[in-house]
């Protein structure tokens, strides 16, 4: 009893990844945790400070009133 050869197909595959997306995103979180950490230093960011805007007022107003004409 004679057998015939089969032919048989191997797929090769070649470790590493999905491609450098992941990569690309890390390195763009990475650079966005600096700048927000400078600009936080700097104290252009989240410095909690007063906010306020201050207006000078007089203690005392006068308001002068002109006589009328006769």
């Amino acid at each position: 009893m004679e057998h015939e050869p089969k032919e048989r197909t191997t797929v090769v595959t070649t470790g590493g990844g999905g491609g450098g997306a992941g990569w690309f995103i890390a390195g763009g979180l990475v650079v966005a945790l600096v700048i927000g950490a400078v600009l936080y230093a700097g104290g252009f960011i989240g410095g909690g400070g007063s906010g306020g805007v201050n207006i000078d007022v007089p203690d005392k107003v006068t308001i002068e009133v002109p006589k009328p004409a006769e």
